[in-house]
């Protein structure tokens, strides 16, 4: 017989074509298919058909349930390394599951992963596809905007302004930050940016000359604030333009539970210099404030007892001389009164509050007769102070002495964060003006009126 597919001449009955290799078992079978009646042959096929079907469907689900068990333990092999700091092999197995099962969340440790061993470019990449998915998500906005702050540092070490002014932007349309603001328009300006006041900003946002004028817009004097390399603020300088001399003050030890206020108040051709500190205990209640003039330093201690309730029921301020203050609480949640042991007097502070629970007043009298200290209250929409009216009618305190008849006090804010503050006298005039600092708090210069 000859081949059916390279005409060669082979014995009748082999299976194989000894010339080309070709089975000739399936010609066989089709010729024994032609013999048979067409319905028989249409069956046959149907058969085949079905069977061949089956076949496929039984790979393709073997295959699908396989790649899910493999995205499984991918993704489980990867939360584990995350968690245990392994984030090499974290990137190596949430990226499988990601590529294999498209889970989302993987991408966010994928992203904090980058970050972690330093990888901000890749970082970037996929924190940019986890926001996509997670918009609303706060670690992925925290984790997103620290990835931009990293590369817009990395960007102007190598001087490359344009860049940096990229990821500051990303940074400041994730977070709202006026400081990020303030940045970009110092890289902008070559370096450093003054507003309309004169104050000046370096590349850190960070306030570098403050300048303090009257009402009518005439400079009085400035300050200039000096940082550590970690942005802290170290000491500041305070001169005229017109003097060559800087008086300098230096600043406290600093960490993430205190607060500054540094006053300066002219005296004659010169300044003196007022530096309070404000230390925090874990209860967010005031722990100790430290005062610091040239000339002098004063400590108030602060102590607290609460009930079984957990609520406040006293509380002692010693000063440095030892004299003391004791506030005596009800122990209610939103006390209307308490009792103030000063020296041998005794004062009864009456408070009014809010709808939101915030303090609208305190009004401190003798004996709920005679009014002699009175605080007024009023909130942004934030729930921050929006403004506190002070009036003194010459109460004795010994340990807290409030300074003149009446003041005023309005605080502007700029995404929930203080900015500046000015404070006036009754008659309007301007007593002095404030500008809060990162790393430093509040920096406060007196007109001396």
């Amino acid at each position: 017989m000859k081949c059916p597919y390279c005409g060669a001449e082979i014995e009748d009955g082999v299976k194989f074509c000894t010339n080309c290799g070709k089975s000739l078992a399936e010609d066989e079978e089709l010729q024994k298919l032609g013999d048979e009646p067409p319905k028989k042959q249409l069956e046959k096929v149907i058969r085949i058909l079905v069977i061949a079907a089956a076949v496929i469907i039984t790979v393709i689900v073997g295959v699908t349930l396989g790649m899910r068990s493999f995205m499984d333990r991918e993704y489980k092999k990867g939360v584990q390394a995350y968690q245990s700091q392994d984030y090499e092999t974290a990137i190596g197995s949430l990226n499988h599951a990601v590529r294999w099962g498209q889970n989302n969340d993987a991408y966010i440790m994928i992203a904090d992963s980058y970050y972690r061993i330093a990888q901000f470019e890749k970082a970037y990449e996929t924190y940019e596809i986890a926001y996509k998915n997670f918009s609303d998500n706060e670690d992925v906005i925290k984790g997103y905007a620290e990835t931009c702050e990293k590369l817009a540092y990395e960007a102007i070490a190598a001087n490359d302004a344009e860049k940096a002014v990229t990821y500051l932007k990303k940074e400041y349309e994730l977070t709202d930050d006026e400081v990020i603001l303030r940045r970009i328009k110092a890289i902008e300006g070559g370096g450093s940016y003054a507003d309309e006041h004169g104050n000046v900003y370096n590349l850190a946002g960070l306030l570098e000359t403050a300048v303090c004028y009257d009402e009518k817009g005439n400079e009085l004097y400035r300050a200039e604030l000096i940082y550590d390399l970690n942005g802290k603020w170290q000491f500041a300088k305070a001169y005229q333009n017109d003097s060559v001399k800087k008086t300098v003050f230096g600043t406290f030890a600093w960490d993430d539970t205190e607060e500054f206020v540094l006053s300066v108040y002219p005296s004659g051709g010169d300044f003196s210099w007022l530096s309070e500190k404000t230390e925090i205990n874990s209860d967010q209640y005031i722990k100790r404030m430290t005062s610091i003039s040239e000339v002098s330093r004063y400590i108030l201690d602060f102590s607290y007892s609460h009930n079984s309730k957990g609520i406040l029921e006293r509380e002692t301020i010693t000063s440095s001389s030892g004299e003391k203050m004791e506030i005596e609480w009800t122990g209610e949640e939103y006390p209307d009164h308490a009792i103030l042991n000063i020296d041998s007097q005794r004062y009864i502070a009456v408070f009014t509050y809010t709808p939101e629970g915030k303090i609208a007043s305190m009004t401190v009298t003798k004996n709920f007769l005679q009014t002699v200290y009175s605080i007024e209250n009023t909130y942004n929409d934030d729930g921050t102070i929006h403004e506190t009216v002070i009036r003194n009618n010459s109460m004795p305190l010994t340990v807290w002495k409030p300074s003149g008849s009446y003041q005023r006090t309005v605080t502007e804010y700029s995404a929930h964060q203080p900015v500046s503050r000015t404070v006036y006298d009754e008659s309007g005039a301007l007593i002095a003006r404030g500008y809060y600092t990162d790393g430093c708090g509040w920096l406060m210069m007196y007109t001396g009126n």
